[in-house]
């Protein structure tokens, strides 16, 4: 399924046909997981299954399953689950040795073919995701399509993709005797261009050597791990194209990221398309020659690059750097949203913006829908997992659980998982708003809002994240236009930026009246607002795939940090403190 657009218009509610349809697809995935991953350990031991497998009399199970009868077992007696429910067996992956005894069909039937790894950003430990083999017309070719929106092949180098493909290390999983399997833990993405690619790890090797057709940088960059060195580089490759039409990345911060190292090293890399050689950066090593053959002395477009350097920063000033570029394609929703208006002014009008995919480390959720519009707005996957919608305004129970052909179009819903990788109702966290059907399938369609887990807890009183954004959003007006809670100002801060701590108090006192309360009885004070140094959120990625081993541009910075050190290292990076006595630290 590629990239959706709408012809007709959305629909707003379902006739009982089209209602039906769409519960006969569904239902038809369920039973192929549950036919599927009954075999399996987690199956046969969790405790979070205990009264399915009392009621499931597993022989009788068709091979194709009862729809009817699969959905009403499974919606009366699987309660929701967390990662807590699957740490113990995920765990056994991380075990020296593996025996592929205690992991073979552990939560889908066979050896996973990657692990993907999701990094606790904000202080919370790692949690690890198996990812088996699908069926090919599913999930990796449909989310690498939604990955790839708007990039067409064509035979000369008019995209680049700003994606890591390095794994972190290869799991050996040992029969007792030998190695019967190495498995990469890395990240979501680069396990699905790979399998997309029909990529196995033991052909690295030739792989690293390659260009792929319409790319403008060879595949060795994406397995960089510094994060500066893998921007400067693909930054390099793509300032020697003109022709150049599209960038592709997974988050919008990492092309924001780019374009301000562009600005940064402006004369660095058109020294580096002029004289055709890799400069000397950290994390190239035995990646270099594989990259060095792909680089060719340019002076003729260095000259160009040149004459347009006094540009550099304006308004639509990537344009004159690549008068054919079309598309900028990255996640803009949720917490990246505040960073598109900045992307908006370096590329100009003319240019398209789009999400691309709704993915998570647990599971592909939607593909964008009417791509060119710009809007968060996805078509809910229905044919690969089970996703299903836990009212917002309702107790946290399964039982308050609405299936996606009774959903109410303005209504809010957190999203529920059953997955092929094994999964079970699985509260994945994110809060949906259901802006209608797509006329084409009936496929919900659904736009981001917010995490529902609190992401703040002052004296008692939780602040979820969607109230800090709006709260923030409340003050931009005398501090200029916040990216990443970091501030753009032009000069020093305005004549008003003082009252900034002020404004921001009010606004959580007007729409949390406890949080007033505690701030009467003395419990929470009254709120900083520290000014960081231009580039520090860009830094602070940087700094945080080297710590933790994250994936090169798929990296975010928290709402809120827990984290000691990360606390500290952003600590230092202030250089103003707003408030009555505002004063410049740095």
């Amino acid at each position: 399924m590629a990239p959706s657009s709408i012809s007709t218009p959305v629909l707003q509610s379902l006739s009982t046909q089209y209602a039906k349809q769409l519960k006969q697809r569904i239902c038809g995935t369920l039973s192929h997981i549950i036919n599927n991953n009954s075999k399996t350990t987690y199956f046969r031991d969790a405790p979070l299954l205990a009264q399915y497998r009392a009621e499931l009399e597993l022989d009788s199970i068709p091979k194709q399953g009862t729809p009817e009868v699969d959905l009403s077992t499974f919606t009366r007696t699987v309660p929701l689950s967390t990662y807590e429910d699957y740490r113990p067996y995920i765990s056994r992956f991380t075990e020296n040795p593996c025996l592929q005894s205690s992991v073979d069909s552990l939560l889908a039937p066979g050896l996973p073919i990657f692990v993907a790894a999701s990094s606790g950003t904000s202080g919370s430990s790692a949690k690890y995701y198996p990812k088996y083999a699908r069926p090919v017309e599913n999930t990796d070719r449909a989310l690498f399509a939604s990955m790839m929106a708007g990039t067409p092949e064509t035979d000369g180098p008019t995209r680049c993709i700003v994606f890591g493909l390095r794994y972190t290390h290869l799991l050996d999983v040992f029969d007792g005797q030998k190695v019967v399997r190495k498995i990469p833990f890395g990240f979501g993405t680069a396990g699905t261009f790979c399998g997309h690619n029909g990529w196995e790890i033991e052909n690295d090797n030739e792989f690293i050597k390659m260009r792929l057709s319409g790319q403008v940088t060879p595949v060795a960059v994406a397995f960089i791990k510094p994060y500066y060195t893998f921007l400067f580089l693909h930054a390099l490759f793509a300032m020697g194209e003109r022709s150049l039409t599209t960038f592709n990345t997974i988050f919008i911060t990492a092309f924001s990221d780019l374009v301000r190292l562009i600005e940064t090293h402006w004369k660095d890399l058109v020294r580096a398309i002029e004289t055709g050689q890799v400069p000397d950066l950290e994390g190239l090593d035995e990646l270099r020659p594989h990259i060095q053959a792909h680089l060719r002395p340019r002076p003729g477009r260095a000259e160009e690059l040149r004459r347009i350097s006094v540009n550099v920063g304006a308004v639509g000033w990537l344009k004159q750097i690549w008068p054919n570029l079309t598309l900028v394609a990255g996640n803009t929703t949720g917490w990246f949203s505040a960073t598109t208006p900045r992307v908006r002014d370096h590329v100009g009008p003319s240019v398209s913006m789009q999400s691309v995919a709704y993915a998570s480390s647990e599971a592909w959720i939607g593909a964008v829908y009417n791509p060119k519009s710009g809007e968060n707005l996805y078509k809910a996957q229905t044919t690969d997992d089970v996703l299903e919608y836990l009212d917002v305004d309702k107790p946290e129970s399964a039982e308050y659980i609405t299936q996606a052909w009774d959903l109410e179009v303005g209504k809010k819903y957190e999203v529920i998982l059953t997955t092929r990788d094994g999964f079970w109702r699985y509260r994945l966290g994110d809060v949906l708003e259901i802006v209608g059907f797509a006329p084409e399938d009936r496929s919900p369609l659904i736009r981001f809002m917010e995490r529902r887990s609190a992401v703040m807890r002052v004296s008692g009183e939780f602040v979820s994240e969607a109230e800090l954004h709006r709260a923030v959003g409340s003050i931009e007006d005398i501090t200029g236009r916040v990216v990443e809670f970091s501030v753009v100002l032009e000069g020093e801060p305005g004549s008003r930026a003082h009252d900034a701590p002020r404004r921001l108090q009010e606004y959580l006192f007007s729409t949390n009246s406890t949080f007033a309360q505690f701030h009467l009885d003395s419990k929470v004070g009254e709120p900083s607002v520290r000014v960081l140094a231009p580039g520090t959120f860009g830094g602070y990625r940087l700094w945080r795939i080297g710590v933790s081993g994250s994936g090169s541009g798929q990296t975010k910075v928290p709402t809120v940090i827990y984290n000691p050190e990360a606390k500290d290292w952003l600590i230092g990076r202030v250089v103003w403190e707003l408030g009555d006595d505002s004063q410049k630290v740095a």
